[in-house]
């Protein structure tokens, strides 16, 4: 596993869908598909903003809380027909529970937690962007321990506004 923060919340501009980037320390770079619900959740905890009420992921942290446990950490772990997989790391006194959920909604809780995110090395491996789309070129690193520059990180951003995730996997999986 490997500790990604979140770098941005960008929208895609063909599909109006947020995606979430999640970046390693390496510069390895994961986009998931996220709702918007879910986007100005994780917004939220980023611009250090709140609503008068508590929404669901600010609920969900007290009931954690208010039983005496805490998220310890969430880990982005796989991939299945084109759906990400993740689980939250519970901690109560000396007992670890395991429990699946939306990468979502694990990173919106790991955020109000301060819980570290971990994905997955394949995963991070697989999500490698593919070098072109329709002409354009696409970040690819053929040293997976070389980080991306600034330049690179800005064109992949432009790209991926105007990509739908359904265009990013038909061209990901050609590769």
């Amino acid at each position: 596993m490997v500790k990604v923060n979140v770098e941005a919340i960008v929208l895609n501009l063909t599909t109006n869908s947020p995606v979430v980037i999640l970046k390693s320390k390496e510069g390895q770079i994961l986009p998931i598909v996220i709702g918007i619900f879910e986007a100005q959740s994780i917004l939220l905890v980023l611009e250090k903003s709140s609503f008068p009420r508590p929404l669901t992921h600010d609920l969900t942290k007290n009931i954690i809380k208010n039983l005496g446990a805490e998220v310890v950490r969430v880990e982005i772990h796989s991939l299945k027909d084109n759906i990400y997989y993740a689980d939250i790391i519970l901690k109560k006194d000396d007992e670890i529970k395991r429990l699946d959920c939306r990468p979502s909604d694990g990173i919106a809780l790991a955020l109000r937690f301060n819980a570290p995110i971990f994905v997955s090395e394949e995963l991070l491996e697989d999500a490698e962007i593919i070098k072109y789309y329709e002409g354009k070129e696409f970040l690819k690193s053929n040293d997976l321990n070389k980080p991306i520059g600034e330049k690179e990180a800005e064109e992949f951003r432009k790209i991926i506004e105007n990509l739908s995730a359904k265009e990013f996997w038909k061209k990901l999986k050609e590769e």
